[in-house]
């Protein structure tokens, strides 16, 4: 089952943030503003809309022993800071 989320207010600034606080966790994001993360077992899809300062993630597989919230707090992290 596909669990999304929408970020909205994503400056670019906030959007670096995201892809450095990822990257120290060995987790690098694609160069465009969309594609598929693959992690440990984890497939994320995402979909950044500078023009509307929207992020859109998506969980879209993962090992049923890692929680969702793992996940997303993974990837809201650096959104909040």
């Amino acid at each position: 089952m596909v669990d999304c989320r929408r970020y909205e207010g994503v400056t670019q600034e906030k959007m670096e943030r995201v892809k450095q606080g990822l990257a120290r966790s060995g987790i690098n994001l694609p160069d465009g503003p969309n594609g598929v993360i693959e992690a440990m077992g984890v497939k994320v899809s995402v979909n950044y809309v500078a023009a509307d300062q929207a992020l859109d993630v998506c969980i879209v597989e993962k090992p049923p022993f890692i929680p969702d919230t793992l996940i997303w707090a993974q990837i809201e992290s650096p959104l909040k800071a």
